[in-house]
């Protein structure tokens, strides 16, 4: 969302963007878009390379699904590749597909979260059965 702010609202170009996101907050969002940006000006690629050169370098800090970093890489693909206003209609749609994984992971958290409760009820109950 903060990458579509920069690149709508403030009509920043993407290396400025990626510069700006890197401010501020300390947190592995900011982490990542400072090494976007860092390998865009300092190796003087293009910020879809980039962006895929960070996801490999982040990969192990991030807890996702393969869904997710398909996502992910998908991003990079159209990043710097199009106008603004493409640019942000995409991230647009894939803030819409993060949200929809983010509502299944919350349904699936739900249903383990059951399973996992009735499981512990029926373990205790055999373990009861089992000393008496």
């Amino acid at each position: 969302m903060e990458l579509e702010n920069e690149i709508r609202y403030m009509n920043r170009p993407l290396g400025q963007a990626f510069m700006f996101l890197s401010r501020g907050k300390k947190d592995r969002t900011s982490g990542f878009a400072q090494r976007v940006y860092e390998l865009h000006k300092k190796m003087e690629i293009s910020i879809g390379a980039a962006w895929h050169k960070s996801l490999e370098e982040f990969r192990y800090q991030w807890p996702l699904q393969r869904e997710e970093w398909d996502l992910l890489s998908g991003i990079g693909e159209v990043l710097g590749k199009t106008d603004r206003e493409s640019q942000s209609s995409f991230l647009l749609l894939m803030r819409e597909k993060f949200a929809a994984r983010e509502k299944a992971a919350e349904e699936d958290r739900a249903k383990k979260d059951r399973l996992y409760k009735n499981l512990g009820i029926l373990g205790g109950l055999a373990v009861v059965l089992v000393l008496i």
